[in-house]
């Protein structure tokens, strides 16, 4: 246990930038950070950066950088044709070899040399090929990972569904030698906090044994509901207008977007010729989608909240995927239903909260239809989903059960 005369020390090494938010996966690891800050616990953040996720540290407020001494390290994580053929030729996981930098594991060396912390909290399993180098250098601190999916589960999904045989080849290929190398870390780390429970079952089936937690999304409930609590009273008095906004350079997205588009808006709008759909996101063509009657693309928005503000209903059109979707908690949060398919609930136990409509694939236009029909549920779904967020989302609470769980394992 820590000296109880002082707060708890966490280190918390993350593979992207948790501020400012580009993803689901952004605001997951901040949830967390915030959590554990309001808890009492002293943490620095010691973040990879990359193309993909800049450090943008001009936009993120100076008190945060301040108090969790943010630091960051660039890693490049394109893919390397020479490399990827070593990993190959030594079974390993080029996926994770990407984000194993010396330079990064440098900086580790030093913030472990200057601080002895109680916890190093590693967010995703692309955070564990610095777990040697910890080891070395912090041996009493307790190793935590911080799953916030199966990684392989993704990639599995991605190559039974291709249909090119090289490509199906080499990506079943990398699910695979992922697969080994998750089964495998597990072992080597002093404890698992799983995102939800499915995640956490998934460890105890393949045999973990050690501590494990159940540590979800959470957002600033109290604050979040009284701040909306007026909206979404009313049923919609026009056409009822829906909206998706997700990152279109994570494949899953896109695809599900691909098949409502083809599969489930045509059938939705014969049933409802008024009904609008509007889609935003990251990487976001502005040309995609603009035959599709009654569709409006408008591409990358600077402001997520302000977006989904006007319109009725999210839909989330997921096929596959793991984790869980941080979108659909912001949204109810905020009184906003939920139409989803039971891919993109996975992980947030809402399938029979009244909070949300949700259907397997082929009835899923149905399922839209049906509430369509009857707004007037719109405003019951509103009310269901602030209480679900309120009750089990709430992130303070989430960071003192996770404080509590590290206090019972930390290292004397």
């Amino acid at each position: 246990m820590p000296d109880n005369l002082r707060p708890m020390r966490i280190l918390q090494i993350c593979h992207k930038p948790p501020r400012p938010a580009k993803d689901g996966g952004c605001l997951a690891i901040d949830a967390i950070t915030t959590g554990l800050c309001a808890g009492g616990a002293e943490v620095k953040v010691l973040t990879a950066f990359t193309r993909k996720h800049p450090l943008l540290i001009d936009e993120i407020d100076p008190d945060y950088v301040e108090q969790v001494d943010l630091e960051g390290v660039p890693l490049d994580t394109g893919v390397d044709v020479r490399d990827a053929y070593v990993a190959l030729l030594n079974g390993a996981s080029y996926n994770i070899a990407r984000f194993y930098s010396h330079q990064f594991a440098m900086v580790i060396k030093r913030v472990l040399s200057r601080a002895r912390y109680d916890v190093v909290h590693l967010e995703s399993l692309y955070t564990t090929p610095y777990i040697e180098t910890i080891r070395m250098h912090a041996p009493t601190a307790l190793i935590s990972l911080r799953s916030h999916n199966h990684e392989f589960l993704i990639w599995e999904q991605r190559w039974k569904a291709t249909r090119n045989p090289i490509n199906r080849m080499i990506i079943r290929h990398l699910s695979k030698s992922l697969e080994r190398y998750e089964k495998s870390v597990i072992d080597t780390v002093d404890a698992i906090v799983a995102i939800s429970s499915l995640e956490a079952m998934g460890y105890r089936n393949w045999g973990y044994s050690g501590p494990l937690h159940v540590s979800g999304f959470g957002i600033d409930a109290g604050t979040v509901i009284e701040d909306h609590a007026a909206e979404r009273t009313a049923v919609p008095s026009g056409p009822i207008r829906m909206f998706h906004l997700g990152a279109m350079d994570w494949d899953p997205n896109k695809e599900g977007m691909d098949w409502f588009a083809k599969e489930v808006w045509p059938v939705v709008r014969m049933a409802h010729p008024q009904a609008e759909f509007h889609v935003a996101g990251r990487g976001l063509d502005q040309g995609e989608w603009a035959e599709v009657d009654g569709m409006f693309n408008h591409g990358e928005v600077a402001d997520a909240e302000a977006f989904g503000k006007p319109f009725d209903l999210l839909v989330v059109p997921l096929l596959r995927g793991a984790g869980i979707r941080v979108k659909i908690v912001e949204a109810m949060s905020r009184g906003i239903p939920v139409a989803s398919t039971s891919t993109g609930l996975h992980g947030l136990e809402l399938l029979d909260s009244g909070a949300v409509v949700h259907a397997e694939p082929e009835g899923f236009a149905e399922a839209i239809i049906g509430l369509l029909n009857h707004p007037e549920r719109l405003s019951e779904m509103a009310g269901a989903g602030r209480e679900m967020i309120r009750s089990g989302f709430n992130r303070d609470a989430i960071g003192a059960k996770l404080l509590e769980f590290y206090g019972k394992h930390v290292k004397d």
